[in-house]
């Protein structure tokens, strides 16, 4: 019995080297192509990363031109009710054109809009065709390019809903 363990303990030291000679000289690619091949793989992935962050913003615009438009229609049957849903949706519109602003290289220099509105019905107004702009601009832009529009648009809204909450207190 001690001779059996003896002798499969000393086979196993002479085949584990040889297994591994075995398994280093088959044919490894070179450290270069391995290098290279895994800075493809780094780039790829990096694209990825910024097509799927450029559709997150381009689904935010969306986002903002579907409740600018909701916000119109239920002024439109009446006046917006305070607080709520009309403040929940402001608060939505107001961050992902912040977001917007910021993804575009924009600073929160918050200038005052130069036609104020004079009523709900015009800011509501401006508000929406703000968001038609902003939707318009940000399908023309790709995921490498920054523009200035549409940072002037993403002010615009965030004034917008400001002086629109100004209406709902």
């Amino acid at each position: 019995m001690n001779r059996r363990i003896l002798l499969s303990i000393l086979c196993l030291f002479f085949l584990v080297p040889t297994i591994g000679a075995q398994s280093t000289s088959s044919s490894a690619p070179p450290a270069e192509e391995q290098n290279e091949t895994m800075l493809d793989t780094l780039k790829r992935m990096q694209i990825k990363r910024e097509e799927a962050e450029h559709k997150k913003i381009l689904e935010k615009g969306e986002r903002i031109k579907l409740d600018a438009e909701t916000l119109a229609k239920t002024a439109a049957q009446g006046s917006l009710p305070r607080g709520g849903e009309s403040e929940k949706k402001l608060r939505e519109i107001d961050k992902a054109a912040r977001q917007i602003r910021s993804d575009f290289g924009g600073a929160g220099d918050d200038n005052p809009l130069d036609p104020t509105p004079g009523s709900l019905d015009d800011a509501l107004k401006q508000l929406n065709d703000a968001s038609d702009r902003l939707n318009k601009n940000l399908s023309k832009t790709s995921r490498r390019v920054i523009s200035v529009t549409v940072v002037e648009d993403a002010n615009e809204i965030t004034q917008l809903v400001k002086i629109l909450r100004g209406y709902l207190r």
